[in-house]
C-alpha cells in the first residue's frame, strides 16, 4: 500500500514539473540559444521532399520555443561530422538522425519521431542508369546498411516491381560509400541528405521516421524536447496534423509511384463509370456540367484523373442500394462509401482513405455534454456504411437513419432523438440550422468518418492500387483549393429566396419602408434647401472665400501627401524617408541613446511575384507594410525604398536589445506571411545600422546598412546583422569621399 503511495506520489510530481515547464521555460530560459546540426538542403529545389521534410522539422522546432523561449542556431553539416561535434560540445543537437544500437554509449535519442528522412537510391556519377524507369536494377547489386530498415525499404520497393537484385549489406555509412566508388555495387541506399561527392540521385524510395540526437552528457535537453514534442502533440493535436498535410504528404506524394503493371493498366484503362446520388451538396450536387456533377468529390476525383491519366463518367442512382447494386452488376465501376470489414462489402475492392469527413454533433440548446451512455441518434443516409461504421464505434447508439439533414433536425427539434450527426462541410454551407433556434452545434465534439471509393469486382485489382496512388499523389492544397470553391457556393435570387424565405420576406418589408423613408426625407430636404437658399444668399462671398481656402488647403495635403507617400503601401517613400533621416541626425541626440536604421529585402520576392503574379505580390507587400507599422513605434519612421526594400529609421533607442526584438519580430512576420495558404515562401534579410557609430549622414548610414545587409544575403538570407565596423572593413563613406 505504502510502495503504490509512494509510486502515485512519484507520478504527480513527473505531471507537474512537465506542467510547469510547459509554461515557465519560456520565462527561465529565455535566452537559450541551441546550436542545432541539420543537413544542408540548400542544394535541393523549393517544394523537393528534402526542403519539405526539413520545414516540417523547423516549423516544430518553432513551435516548441513557443513554450520554452529557446532560439535555434542551424549549423548545415553530415552526420559524420555532426557526431564529432557533438561529442566536442560544439553543437547541442543534430536532425535527422536514425537510431543506432551501436552508439548507445555515446548518444541520446529522442523517443518522439518529429523529424523525417528520404532513402534514395544514388549511382556513381556518369552511370547510364535511366532514373525514370526501375527496371534497369534488375540483376544489380545494391548496397544497404546492414540496420535492417534500408533494406525492409529497398526490398519493398523491388518486390512491387517485380524485380530481383542481391542486396549488400554494410555495417558503417563509410563502408557504403566506399562500395559504391570502388565498384563493388551498382548502387546504393541511403537518405538523400547524406550524398557524397562522386554520387549521383537514382531515385527516391520512401520515407523515413527519425529523431533528434544529442551527446550523452547532453541527455536532460532530448528528454526536455521529447517532453515538449509530446506536450505539443497533447496541448495542440491540430498542429501535428496541419504539418502533417502541409509538408509530409507533399513529400510522400512525389516519392509514390507506379509499378509496369500499373502503368501497363494506365496505358490502356477504359473510362470508368462512377455511381453517385444527387442532392447532397456540397458533396454532390443536382447541377450538371458537361456530364459532371456539381461537388467536391467529382471535382476531387477528376483532379486525380488528370494527375494520373484516367477518365471518369458519372452515372446517376437512385439511392445507396441502387447505387451498390449497379456494381454488383457491372453496370458502374466506382462508388464512393465508407468502409466496413463485413461480409456484405467483402464483393468490393476498396482504396485508402479518400476523405475523412467531419461530422458535427448537433444537440438542443442548453445541452452541455454528449450522451456517454446509450443514446439515440439521428443521422442523414447520404454516406453509405455511416450507420454500420458508428454502430461499431458506439454499439450503445441507437441509430435511426433519415434520408435528409433537414429531417434530422425535425427529429431532434420534436424530441424524438438525444442528438443528430451532420457533416461539417454542409452545416457550414446551408443554413439549414437558422430555421431550428432552439439547436445548436457543440464546438468541442465532432467525429470523422473515413470515406473511401469502392470498386466493382469486375474491373481488375490493379485498379485499387493505381486510385490509391492517385489519391496519395494529390496535392493537399489543391484539395483544399476544390473545397473552398464549392463551399463559397453560388448566390442566385432563387437559391437565396428558397434557402432564406422568412429573411426575404423580412428584406422585402425593410427595403419598401426604406425607399417610403427616403422620399420622405427627401421631399423634406427640398423644402429645407429653398428656405436655406434665402438666408445663405447673403453670406454667398464668405461661402465662397471659405470654400477657395479650403481647396487651396486640400490641394497642398494631397500635394504633400502625393510627394511624400508610396502609393501602394501608404508608408513613407525614399525621398521621405532620407527627409526624415537627414532631420533626425540633424536635431539633438538624447543622452545614452542612438538611432538605429534597417534595410530589410523580403527573399525570395522575386520568384513568387512570376509565380503567382504581380497582384499576390503587391497584396504581400501591403501584408508587410502592416505587419511592419504593427510592430514598431509611432515615432519611427517607416518608408518603402522600392520594390520589395523596406526602410526604417528607429530615432532615440537606449539599448541594442530593442534593436535586436524589432530584428526578431520582422523575420517572423515576413516568414508568417501566406501566398495561397502557404508560408514557407517567403523569409527576410536585415542590415541594421547605428549612429553615430556607423555614421552621422544619411548616406554613411545608408551603405553601412546595405553593406549588413549583404552579408546577411551572402550568408543564405533569412537573417539579420548590425553593421560591424571591424568585420566589414571600416567606416563606409560615400563614394568619391
Amino acid at each position: 500500500m505504502k510502495r503504490g503511495m509512494y509510486c502515485g506520489a512519484v507520478f504527480f510530481l513527473v505531471l507537474l514539473l512537465m506542467f510547469v515547464s510547459g509554461r515557465s521555460t519560456s520565462a527561465t530560459d529565455s535566452t537559450t540559444v541551441l546550436r542545432v546540426g541539420c543537413p544542408d538542403v540548400s542544394a535541393f529545389p523549393d517544394g523537393s521532399p528534402e526542403q519539405l521534410l526539413f520545414s516540417y522539422t523547423k516549423r516544430y522546432l518553432d513551435e516548441i520555443s513557443r513554450n520554452t523561449g529557446w532560439q535555434y542556431e542551424y549549423v548545415p553539416l553530415d552526420e559524420v561530422s555532426a557526431r564529432e561535434m557533438l561529442r566536442a560540445g560544439r553543437i547541442d543537437l543534430y536532425f535527422p538522425a536514425e537510431y543506432r544500437q551501436d552508439d548507445q554509449q555515446d548518444f541520446s535519442y529522442s523517443i518522439n519521431n518529429a523529424a523525417f528522412a528520404v532513402l534514395s537510391l544514388y549511382v556513381k556519377e556518369g552511370s547510364t542508369m535511366n532514373v525514370q524507369d526501375p527496371s534497369v536494377l534488375s540483376g544489380k547489386r545494391i548496397g544497404v546498411l546492414a540496420d535492417g530498415v534500408h533494406d525492409y525499404a529497398v526490398v519493398s520497393l523491388l518486390r512491387d516491381e517485380g524485380i530481383t537484385v542481391e542486396i549488400l549489406k554494410y555495417a558503417t555509412p563509410d563502408e557504403l560509400h566506399q562500395a559504391l566508388a570502388d565498384g563493388a555495387v551498382d548502387a546504393i541506399a541511403n537518405r538523400a541528405t547524406q550524398q557524397r561527392d562522386g554520387e549521383t540521385l537514382l531515385m527516391r524510395t520512401a520515407l523515413l521516421p527519425a529523431c533528434f540526437l544529442a551527446a550523452k552528457h547532453r541527455e536532460g535537453l532530448i528528454k526536455n524536447l521529447s517532453d515538449f514534442v509530446y506536450y505539443t502533440e497533447t496541448v495542440n493535436p491540430s498542429f501535428e496534423t496541419h504539418l502533417t498535410q502541409v509538408f509530409l504528404d507533399r513529400a510522400q506524394s512525389q516519392i509514390v509511384r507506379f509499378t509496369a503493371k500499373e502503368t501497363a493498366y494506365l496505358a490502356n484503362a477504359p473510362v470508368l463509370r462512377v455511381a453517385y446520388v444527387g442532392g447532397h451538396s456540397p458533396f454532390f450536387g443536382e447541377r450538371l456540367e458537361d456530364g459532371v456533377p456539381d461537388g467536391i468529390y467529382p471535382s476531387i476525383l477528376q483532379a486525380i484523373g488528370e494527375k494520373i491519366d484516367l477518365r471518369f463518367r458519372f452515372v446517376r442512382a437512385e439511392d445507396n442500394d441502387h447505387a451498390l447494386k449497379m456494381l454488383r452488376e457491372g453496370e458502374a465501376d466506382l462508388f464512393f462509401c465508407i468502409y466496413n470489414n463485413l461480409p456484405s462489402m467483402r464483393d468490393f475492392f476498396f482504396t485508402a482513405t479518400f476523405a475523412s469527413e467531419n461530422f458535427s454533433y448537433v444537440v438542443r440548446r442548453g445541452t452541455g455534454e454528449i450522451p456517454t451512455g446509450a443514446a439515440r441518434v439521428a443521422l442523414p443516409r447520404w454516406f453509405y456504411g455511416a450507420r454500420t461504421y458508428l454502430n461499431i464505434q458506439h454499439p450503445n447508439w441507437q441509430i435511426v437513419p433519415l434520408d435528409e439533414p433537414a429531417d434530422c433536425l425535425r427529429l431532434l427539434d420534436d424530441g424524438g432523438c438525444d442528438f443528430a450527426l451532420l457533416p461539417s462541410l454542409f452545416l457550414q454551407q446551408s443554413s439549414l440550422l437558422s430555421l431550428h433556434p432552439s439547436l445548436v452545434v457543440i464546438a468541442s465534439y465532432s467525429t470523422e468518418l473515413p470515406v473511401s471509393i469502392a470498386i466493382s469486382e469486375h474491373q481488375p485489382r490493379v485498379l485499387q492500387s493505381v486510385l490509391t496512388k492517385g489519391i496519395l499523389k494529390l496535392d493537399v492544397r489543391r484539395v483544399q483549393e476544390i473545397v473552398n470553391e464549392h463551399m463559397m457556393g453560388r448566390l442566385t435570387l432563387t437559391a437565396i429566396t428558397a434557402r432564406y424565405p422568412m429573411q426575404t420576406v423580412a428584406l422585402a418589408v425593410i427595403l419598401l419602408l426604406s425607399i417610403f423613408i427616403a422620399m420622405f426625407l427627401i421631399e423634406r430636404s427640398r423644402t429645407q434647401r429653398h428656405q436655406a437658399d434665402v438666408l445663405l444668399a447673403k453670406n454667398e462671398e464668405l461661402e465662397k472665400a471659405i470654400e477657395e481656402q479650403q481647396k487651396l488647403m486640400r490641394a497642398r495635403d494631397i500635394y504633400k501627401q502625393e510627394a511624400e507617400l508610396d502609393p501602394l503601401t501608404g508608408l513613407l517613400n525614399k525621398k521621405a524617408i532620407q527627409s526624415a533621416c537627414e532631420a533626425m541626425l540633424d536635431g539633438p541626440l538624447k543622452d545614452g541613446a542612438f538611432h538605429a536604421f534597417f534595410i530589410m529585402d523580403l527573399d525570395h520576392f522575386k520568384e513568387m511575384n512570376d509565380t503567382y503574379g504581380h497582384q499576390a505580390g503587391d497584396a504581400v507587400l501591403r501584408r508587410f507594410a502592416q505587419d511592419v507599422r504593427a510592430i514598431f513605434r509611432q515615432s519611427d519612421h517607416i518608408g518603402r525604398f522600392g520594390g520589395d526594400e523596406f526602410t526604417v529609421l528607429m530615432p532615440n533607442v537606449t539599448t541594442p536589445v530593442a534593436v535586436e526584438r524589432h530584428a526578431r519580430q520582422l523575420m517572423t512576420a515576413a516568414q508568417e506571411l501566406e501566398v495561397r495558404d502557404d508560408r514557407s515562401l517567403l523569409s527576410v534579410s536585415i542590415g541594421i545600422a547605428l549612429a553615430p557609430m556607423h555614421g552621422t549622414t544619411y548616406d554613411e548610414l545608408f551603405l553601412a546598412a546595405d553593406a549588413a545587409l549583404y552579408d546577411v544575403k551572402r550568408a543564405g538570407r533569412n537573417g539579420w546583422k548590425i553593421y560591424d565596423v571591424k568585420a566589414d572593413g571600416g567606416m563606409l563613406c560615400p563614394e568619391g569621399e
